[in-house]
């Protein structure tokens, strides 16, 4: 499991959230925020330090952003399978949860076979889809409730979040989830953690992602919005 933040432009921080983030997500950081017209910047490292993250948050701080932190559940500690994950000339993903999808690479994580097995393929051939509402939905359904996914768009200066509304916003600031931090600190409601079966049932399905749309892609006519 892991934690992603996003924070909006005009939004600001609690450092002491995440101070108490980066506790709980020791096995690596990534910080992409936009700076510019067409312009993403990425900051990454395998082992989450609380000061370099302090440092690389107070450094973007004025632009919107989106922070993911690290708690190992499958492939290595390394680099590689720190998020975000490039899925596009100009789209970065990162994914809070775990899928259920064949990891071929011994090693390498769901998160990075999502990204570069299943996403990868789509968004570089049409990378518009990302904001069709019906690839979204898809997306949604096929991932299940306890999976969040956030992608940043440097050509379009927009974020897409799938399952938003299964997170939670604190001080203008939306967080994937309330267990991977000291929620209660926060004044946050502790997280139901009952939903494994539904995680399973949906999990299931998402091998289906990259053959209904990798197969049907010419087909359909997706209209971004």
């Amino acid at each position: 499991m892991c934690l992603i933040i996003h924070k909006p432009k005009d939004a600001k921080l609690d450092l002491e959230l995440l101070h108490s983030a980066s506790q709980y997500n020791p096995h690596g950081y990534g910080l992409m925020a936009f700076t510019g017209p067409q312009k993403i910047s990425v900051i990454r490292d395998q082992y989450t330090h609380f000061e370099a993250l302090r440092r690389a948050y107070v450094h973007f701080a004025k632009h919107e952003c989106v922070i993911h932190l690290r708690l190992r559940t499958r492939g290595h500690i390394n680099y590689t399978n720190t998020h975000p994950f490039r899925v596009s000339n100009a789209i970065y993903m990162a994914h809070n949860g775990t899928l259920d999808i064949n990891c071929r690479i011994p090693g390498r994580s769901d998160s990075w076979h999502m990204a570069n097995d299943l996403l990868q393929p789509l968004l570089r051939r049409n990378p518009n889809i990302i904001h069709a509402k019906s690839f979204q939905s898809y997306i949604a359904k096929n991932i299940g409730a306890n999976n969040r996914m956030v992608f940043m768009d440097a050509d379009r200066q927009k974020t897409v979040i799938i399952n938003k509304s299964l997170g939670t916003e604190y001080q203008g600031v939306w967080l994937s989830n309330t267990k991977w931090f000291d929620s209660a600190r926060f004044g946050l409601a502790a997280p139901n953690c009952n939903n494994g079966q539904v995680a399973s049932d949906a999990c299931s399905k998402l091998k289906l992602l990259g053959e209904r749309f990798g197969q049907g892609l010419n087909k359909l006519n997706y209209c971004s919005g």
